[in-house]
């Protein structure tokens, strides 16, 4: 159970350190994990259309990994209410929390995205370089204890008859009936 939790932090993480600007460009739905991957990057470009969510918790999982680089780009708040709502941003919405960095019409995303990969060619390579890694640095020891409790947590609840429940109610279009809610307190 360790393992799915470790190769997305793995993933994530390698976003993060990645020494040379990255550019998304979402023109569509950016759910869960997904999520993580197009706003990781140093630019989002996003289609009006796009479509952004933390849902995990409608299938009783907990997005650890995702939350330990969420807070960092939009805060304890904004996080706390983006994983616990489970509720899909529009793109605009996604922009005014600092989740994407550009609105492009749909039919000028990837043009937009080379535009700025070229703009970027003319910066000092070596300087970009040198920001990313101080940028990383500096997070590094806290994501390293935030990334290995974020793993246990996604392990453990991996385990919990909520998430069984999740995942099959998923798989046959229903809702769920979470166990957890039967529990007396």
């Amino acid at each position: 159970m360790n393992r799915d939790a470790e190769n997305l932090a793995l993933v994530l993480r390698t976003l993060y350190d990645f020494p040379k600007p990255i550019i998304a460009a979402v023109n569509g739905p950016a759910i869960a994990g997904g999520m993580a991957l197009a706003t990781i990057p140093d630019f989002t470009l996003a289609s009006p259309e796009a479509k952004f969510g933390y849902t995990e918790v409608r299938v009783g999982f907990v997005p650890a990994v995702v939350a330990t680089f969420l807070i960092r780009q939009v805060g304890e708040l904004r996080t706390r209410e983006l994983l616990l709502s489970g509720r899909i941003l529009k793109a605009h919405e996604a922009l005014q929390l600092g989740l994407v960095t550009q609105i492009v019409e749909q039919s000028d995303l990837l043009a937009s995205a080379r535009a700025l990969a070229q703009s970027l060619l003319l910066n000092s390579p070596q300087a970009m370089q040198a920001i990313k890694c101080l940028l990383s640095k500096h997070a590094k020891r806290r994501l390293d204890e935030e990334i290995e409790d974020a793993i246990k947590a996604n392990a453990s609840q991996r385990s919990t008859e909520d998430f069984k429940e999740g995942v099959l109610a998923f798989r046959q279009r229903r809702r769920a009936e979470w166990p957890s809610m039967h529990v007396k307190v």
